[in-house]
């Protein structure tokens, strides 16, 4: 009993004089879907780590920013918090990220896509790892292109289909063909035109010339003339695509892959008449890529503890374990090697994977490093809606904007 009683004191001893080191991890929207694999996650690296111990927190993603913000006021900011990669490049530049490069030895950076790393860097710094991606397809309603004439084998392989296919869905069953989600990123119609917003110095708005203004003018008129919803300029747009075409109102969805799980579950008689197609493309033959991110927050007092779990997470192996549970793809390159990505077993699941993985291997990845990034970017969106609205002329709107981009680049 003496014995007992001894080993046990001198383990209270060595957790007093070693006590663990403590990292808080924040993740965005995954409970309550996803808690068994993130708390997996978490004491499998306990169990390799069993002087660390992991604080898991998963927030809602339209608080994050606001919440990550008053901890970091509050001197109490999370180590690790799942981000977005263009969330990353704005916090980057507030200064309120760590670069991961100088945490983080380079044949662990090597493993991840060298566009994804590059899409999160900043000033020659990396700042967050990527975590997982997505590849956008299109997802049809059958029965709509069947209704309005149209042949449910041959989906639109570019936009400008698209925008012919809308025109015929509306006018011959009344429904809408697309609501595009271009004013998330309002540069977006211009790059799928390979069209620059830049000048290649970055020191210049590029957007002030007449070939921008006619993609402009193109999706306006689209718009005045009521093909496209008017919920395009209203904000949520995403949402509403997704509530229209589970309800049937909508022909097609551009998004991410896991929507097919979210139709299925939410809509089975959409999913049923559902098949899916390439994401479309402009003339450049480009689209943008989009994916989650693992930052290190600074302020964090265990930095190095911190992008060593990130890494962790973000490993093949438990990427390829996401992806098999979520319609979400890797960040690392290998882990895009599995048969997972590679095998039709002739469902619209296995299928939208395919398509999406075919997507991904060319995907690009779209970055603005300038300052004030967020300002410039409202401020073409304001323009855009104004042309959309029929206030002002397209190039007129353009040049205007190009003039207040210039000041701003200018001033800095």
């Amino acid at each position: 009993m003496r014995k007992v009683l001894l080993v046990l004191l001198i383990l209270a001893l060595v957790i007093t004089l070693f006590p663990k080191t403590k990292i808080t991890f924040w993740t965005m929207s995954l409970k309550p879907r996803f808690t068994d694999f993130v708390e997996g996650l978490v004491n499998d690296y306990e169990k390799l780590h069993p002087d660390v111990d992991v604080v898991w927190e998963d927030v809602p993603w339209d608080v994050l920013l606001q919440k990550l913000m008053a901890a970091i006021a509050a001197g109490d900011p999370p180590d690790v918090v799942n981000l977005n990669m263009s969330w990353t490049l704005d916090l980057a530049a507030q200064g309120v990220l760590l670069p991961v490069d100088e945490l983080l030895p380079k044949e662990v950076l090597d493993q991840y896509f060298e566009s994804m790393l590059d899409g999160i860097s900043t000033g020659g710094k990396i700042y967050g790892l990527p975590w997982y991606s997505a590849a956008d397809v299109n997802f049809y309603n059958t029965e709509i292109f069947k209704k309005a004439g149209l042949d449910p084998k041959y989906p639109p392989r570019t936009w400008d289909e698209v925008l012919a296919y809308s025109v015929i869905i509306k006018e011959k069953t009344g429904k809408y063909g697309v609501l595009p989600t271009i004013l998330q990123d309002p540069q977006v119609m211009f790059e799928w035109d390979g069209l620059p917003i830049l000048s290649p110095d970055k020191k210049k708005a590029a957007f002030d010339t007449i070939e921008h203004a006619q993609v402009l003018n193109k999706w306006a008129t689209m718009y005045r003339l009521g093909y496209l919803p008017k919920e395009l300029i209203e904000g949520g747009e995403w949402t509403k695509a997704t509530e229209l075409y589970q309800s049937g109102e909508l022909a097609m969805l551009i998004t991410g892959p896991q929507f097919v799980d979210r139709v299925r579950d939410n809509a089975p008689d959409v999913y049923k008449k559902s098949d899916v197609g390439p994401v479309p493309l402009g003339r450049s033959q480009l689209y943008g890529g989009w994916y989650s991110t693992l930052n290190i927050v600074k302020g964090s007092k265990n930095p190095e503890v911190a992008a060593d779990f990130a890494a962790f997470v973000s490993n093949e192996a438990n990427e390829l374990k996401f992806c098999q549970i979520a319609t979400i793809f890797p960040t690392r390159k290998k882990a895009l090697e599995d048969p997972f990505f590679s095998k039709d077993d002739g469902t619209l699941e296995t299928k939208t994977r395919l398509t999406a993985v075919n997507a991904l291997r060319s995907v690009t990845v779209f970055k603005y490093d300038v300052p004030n990034r967020q300002e410039l970017f409202d401020k073409l969106k304001e323009a855009i809606i104004s042309v959309f609205l029929g206030e002002k002329d397209a190039f007129e709107a353009l040049k205007e904007c190009a003039q207040y981009w210039n000041e701003v680049l200018a001033s800095q």
